[in-house]
């Protein structure tokens, strides 16, 4: 009980929720991009990889 307090007092001082929907039909290149792949990761990377161009 005490580990799964500390667990979700953890969570919610260290991290954020983004939501993403996305559309099966306009988005589908997006969807495609991802299959296959940990979501999560591969959105992070992609980010990632977008701002150090920007920099």
């Amino acid at each position: 009980m005490a580990e799964t307090q500390a667990r979700k007092t953890w969570t919610k001082e260290n991290t954020t929720f983004v939501g993403l929907k996305l559309n099966n039909r306009t988005d589908k290149d997006i969807l495609l991009a991802l299959e296959g792949k940990p979501k999560q990761t591969e959105i992070k990377r992609l980010i990632r990889a977008a701002l150090s161009k920007n920099e």
